[in-house]
């Protein structure tokens, strides 16, 4: 693609100059400032190597958790204190330190390395380090995005098995992000693979409930799949929660459409 386009800012949906809402993820555009850019594929950046400095505070929060929770464990159970409660330290650490490997929440891989000072040799190292490499954790957030907007790019191109590749790339960094399993939904429908499509929309909802474009999608690969009384559920769903007039509109008429047809009927 050559050439310079306006997208939705939400979405990354091109050629939308001069319309109301974005057609895919119904944005309400007026009013907005478009993207404006090329139309040609850009490598995302490569994602941050994984810090043997980060993997080692995650080992050392794990076992100096283990190991100052055991040992805490075994003085309050001496003194007649809940075996539960002293177990609390101990919890945190590990799934801390599992966090602090995964590179995700780093509130909570901090919280582990602070238990696993009840054994010092190994708990002040992993919150020194820890802090030190807190950027990592802010970093893999915006690799996610730079491979969800090159999906996007490869959308538009109409190549949806790359779009789908930086998706799950997308998603395996930041398995919280909707718009890429809203727009990998979108790649999927576009290929005929409605169950993952609505897998994946289902995802989007869960994310996000009161996506109303979302529902209005589910509903038109359920319709695809004719399993009809779902397909009518999440439209109806739609109207419910849709403040755009246009969305509305279109939910409103494939619903009609499908109520008219036999198998609605």
């Amino acid at each position: 693609m050559n050439g310079t386009m306006k997208y939705c800012p939400n979405c990354g949906k091109s050629g939308v100059e001069g319309m109301k809402f974005c057609p895919r993820c119904g944005q309400r555009l007026l009013g907005l400032d478009l993207e404006v850019r090329q139309g040609a594929v850009h490598e995302p950046e490569a994602p941050v190597r994984k810090s043997k400095m980060r993997i080692a505070a995650g080992i050392l929060t794990i076992v100096g958790g283990f190991i100052g929770g055991s040992l805490l464990i075994t003085i309050l159970t001496e003194l007649h204190v809940s075996r539960v409660l002293s177990s609390i330290p101990l919890f945190v650490a590990v799934i801390g330190g599992i966090m602090a490997l995964r590179r995700e929440n780093y509130g909570l891989a901090l919280a582990g390395a602070i238990c696993s000072i009840l054994f010092p040799f190994f708990g002040i190292p992993a919150v020194i380090l820890l802090v030190k490499r807190r950027r990592e954790f802010e970093e893999e957030k915006e690799n996610a995005d730079a491979y969800y907007k090159h999906g996007n790019a490869y959308d538009e191109m109409g190549e949806y098995a790359k779009a789908i590749a930086d998706y799950n790339k997308a998603i395996e960094l930041d398995p919280n992000h909707a718009l890429a399993y809203f727009n990998r939904a979108y790649a999927y429908g576009e290929i005929g693979q409605y169950d993952k499509a609505i897998a994946d929309y289902t995802k989007a909802i869960e994310l996000d409930p009161s996506d109303a474009q979302a529902y209005h999608n589910r509903g038109l690969d359920y319709q695809s799949k004719g399993e009809v009384p779902n397909a009518v559920s999440d439209l109806d769903k739609c109207i419910k929660l849709s403040t755009d007039p246009e969305l509305t509109k279109d939910a409103q008429q494939a619903l009609y459409k499908i109520k008219d047809s036999p198998e609605g009927r």
